[in-house]
């Protein structure tokens, strides 16, 4: 967006004071002649948590640049996955984007915190989620410049943050053999002669090579398409493994809550009676 950095500040701000400081923006520009005054007055709040993924992205670059570079793993140990060239960089990549995203988590707690009220721990776990989303997919260089208008999407199968990256072993198979110029056919041999019996073996062979060529794509193919479930079914069962941990936790929080009020009104009932013991011990020794 080609605006003033104080109103690209604003797509950092929280919904309860985006709408006023955008007019107080748009008023300072207009009084100074600015002609992006029109362009703030008409800036749309962003929508969902796009805004907490905006502050982080001004508040703590470095540590957004680092999830970036991480996402940038991710995809490159995809590529090298689903082509068949192991698994181990792409596990170490995930959990190197997962541990990013999680630091910066820990920050976005910090600013929904300021804004009144701890967040719950479904808006963390969303905010984790949506890092890893942007860092794998469309909406990098827009996080980078922290100007989020939108959450980014996630689809069915980056359910966990990770986009699966085309490229593999069947797919650079047919790109060869697109760029590969068919052979020329030859003349038909003469029915009888010697050379139709010579090319009729010829044909044979080079049947037989295109039927495997063809099995062996098709066969590539299937394991593709496995290598991308298992990955896009890993991933998903992680993103859920993530939320039980989140509702855990909640539910936990939730119970150590209400045994410290349980705690302190076995305090008070204890102070009182007590009290009232002491009371009766008085009145006995005074009779």
């Amino acid at each position: 967006m080609d605006l003033p950095d104080d109103a690209q500040a604003l797509l950092a701000l929280p919904p309860a004071r985006f709408a006023a400081e955008r007019g107080a923006v748009a008023a300072r520009l207009a009084a100074a002649g600015d002609p992006a005054a029109p362009e703030v007055r008409k800036l749309r709040r962003p929508v969902g948590l796009a805004w907490v993924l905006n502050r982080l992205a001004r508040d703590r670059p470095r540590e957004v640049a680092a999830l970036l570079a991480a996402g940038d793993e991710v995809r490159a140990g995809t590529r090298r996955a689903v082509s068949g060239a192991g698994a181990g960089a792409l596990r170490d990549a995930e959990q190197a984007l997962r541990d990013r995203a999680r630091g910066l988590r820990l920050e976005a707690e910090r600013i929904l915190a300021a804004e009144g009220r701890p967040p719950p721990a479904t808006a963390l776990s969303r905010v984790e989620l949506l890092l890893r989303v942007a860092a794998t997919g469309g909406a990098r260089e827009v996080l980078r410049a922290g100007e989020l208008l939108r959450e980014p999407e996630v689809g069915g199968e980056d359910l966990s943050g990770f986009t699966v990256v085309a490229g593999g072993s069947a797919t650079a198979l047919r790109r060869a053999r697109a760029a590969t110029p068919s052979p020329r056919p030859s003349p038909p041999a003469r029915a009888g002669g010697e050379g139709g019996v010579r090319a009729a073996p010829a044909r044979a062979a080079r049947e037989v090579r295109n039927d495997r060529a063809r099995a062996r794509e098709a066969r590539e193919e299937r394991q593709l398409r496995e290598r991308q479930r298992a990955l896009a079914a890993a991933r998903a069962e992680a993103v859920r493994a993530d939320r039980r941990a989140a509702q855990e936790k909640s539910r936990a929080e939730e119970a150590e809550r209400r045994a410290g009020e349980a705690r302190a009104r076995a305090a008070a009932a204890k102070a009182e009676a007590d009290r009232l013991l002491a009371k009766v011990l008085e009145l006995q020794r005074g009779r």
